[in-house]
């Protein structure tokens, strides 16, 4: 739905990367199938909160910013 413009950092890039590295898979858990060949696969266990004003006519995120990475149940 788009990228997020705000609320990333180093210091939170360098935690997901460490949450992420738990659960690294051999191969890509996607029905349709990218060719990335440096890509690293993950068990898709990690839901990323992010907070937006609107969705575009296109389907896009507006004004959206990332709040944090969750693990578990997926939140409405």
């Amino acid at each position: 739905m788009g990228k997020v413009g705000t609320g990333w950092s180093r210091t939170t890039s360098a935690q997901i990367r460490k949450a992420l590295d738990t659960v690294v898979s051999p191969k890509q858990k996607l029905t349709k199938t990218i060719r990335k060949p440096k890509a690293t696969w993950v068990e898709p266990k990690f839901y990323a909160d992010i907070e937006y004003r609107d969705i575009t006519s296109e389907g896009l995120l507006r004004a959206s910013s990332f709040k944090g990475l969750s693990k578990g149940t997926r939140r409405s």
